[in-house]
């Protein structure tokens, strides 16, 4: 999930004062990922384990041991032409020169934690509050599940980002039932347009049609993809809408 206002209100405020530090630096940056479920977390730790690919994180999604899972952090990308080539659909993850370490800095001034410090699996997009530690024992052991945590923030500024979070658990429960993409490459990560008419899936088997695309429909992905039977579907976003188009109708 990518919208901010899912995000514990104190994260919300300090991402607006980082925006506005990028800018002063001539850095541009968006959010690849907020909020995210159980399952999308047990999908990244199984990569490299039950999963193709290498290990991404240590934390499962199952107990609850991802910051994402309490709305408490953010991964962030890059909207800027890092390599010179007059695009910023291939630069996203770039960190030729080090911009992901500037923003970086950039956080830990106003009191955020840098994945890019951690030294087990370093995670330069990465972001979080410092407030409960690197880990989420302390979290845990307080309120037990996110949902408890995020039922603290009503009655403050929080409480829209409190509804919002409410509202992506039980979107994950709708008729849609988007799937959850079940690898990451930042490599694919960028803007793409389709090459001909197909459709925004709701996943990789018979799960229903999302939306119709057009030829030369403007989708954004993020690097979250999964493979099958040969195919990669990346996992995109078209609009306000979202979902999965096979890598074969779409270019850069």
């Amino acid at each position: 999930m990518r919208d901010i206002k899912a995000l514990h209100p104190d994260l919300q405020k300090k991402y607006a004062q980082l925006i506005k530090l990028c800018s002063k630096k001539g850095i541009t940056i968006g959010v690849a990922e907020c909020l995210r479920t159980k399952a999308e977390q047990d999908a990244l730790y199984a990569k490299g384990r039950t999963a193709p690919g290498k290990i991404v994180t240590n934390a499962k999604g199952s107990n609850y041991s991802s910051m994402h899972q309490w709305g408490v952090a953010f991964d962030f990308y890059l909207k800027m032409d890092i390599d010179g080539d007059g695009q910023i659909s291939d630069d996203a993850y770039n960190n030729a020169k080090k911009t992901f370490n500037q923003v970086g800095a950039l956080a830990k001034s106003i009191g955020l934690e840098w994945g890019g410090d951690w030294k087990s699996i370093k995670d330069i997009p990465h972001i979080q509050l410092k407030d409960w530690g690197s880990t989420t024992s302390k979290l845990k052991a307080k309120y037990g599940t996110p949902e408890k945590f995020m039922k603290t923030w009503q009655g403050t500024t929080g409480q829209a980002a409190a509804t919002t979070a409410e509202k992506s658990k039980e979107a994950s429960k709708s008729a849609k039932r988007i799937e959850s993409a079940q690898s990451f490459d930042k490599n694919l990560a960028g803007s793409y347009k389709t090459k001909c008419k197909c459709y925004l899936m709701a996943g990789t088997r018979s799960t229903g049609i999302v939306a119709p695309l057009g030829k030369g429909a403007e989708i954004q992905c993020y690097g979250y993809y999964t493979a099958k039977n040969g195919k990669k579907y990346l996992y995109v976003k078209y609009g306000k809408k979202e979902g999965f188009v096979t890598s074969t109708n779409l270019k850069k």
